[in-house]
């Protein structure tokens, strides 16, 4: 009965993991954690880019049109937004990138380019998402 006992215990004691498998298992599923999760984050922010650059351009748009009716590009952005038919839908809201900043109209002559400072928010750097730029990539 004894030899019995030993046997039992001895078997289960080999069903069991080891505290090394245990871990081992713990250290995988945490790589495979972060390398998922540094993914989804660049296709986020790639989507971000994305949501800039089309609604750059039809912020661009808005400022045509109204150019067109008005004889004019409006004095801000804001006016697009205004009035009993805006040219944009959306409200101020829509005035807003991806990033929470307000997007910008710069008047360059006779022309005009619609920009977002980008992800980090500031002016002028490589990461700026502008109409100007879009446009010439398209060509």
């Amino acid at each position: 009965m004894q030899e019995k006992d030993e046997r039992e215990l001895a078997a289960a004691m080999r069903a069991g993991f080891t505290l090394i498998e245990i871990l081992v298992a713990v250290a995988i599923i945490g790589i495979l954690g972060t390398v998922a999760t540094i993914s989804i984050t660049k296709s986020l922010d790639k989507a971000k880019v994305t949501a800039a650059q089309e609604a750059v351009r039809n912020i661009h748009a808005a400022c045509e049109t109204y150019k067109m009716s008005a004889k004019k590009y409006p004095g801000d952005l804001n006016a697009l937004v205004s009035g009993e038919d805006p040219y944009l839908q959306g409200g101020e809201g829509s005035l807003e990138d991806p990033w929470g900043n307000e997007y910008r109209m710069e008047k360059k002559g006779k022309n005009i380019a619609i920009v977002s400072n980008g992800p980090d928010g500031e002016s002028g750097n490589e990461d700026d998402v502008r109409s100007d730029k879009i446009a010439k990539s398209k060509e």
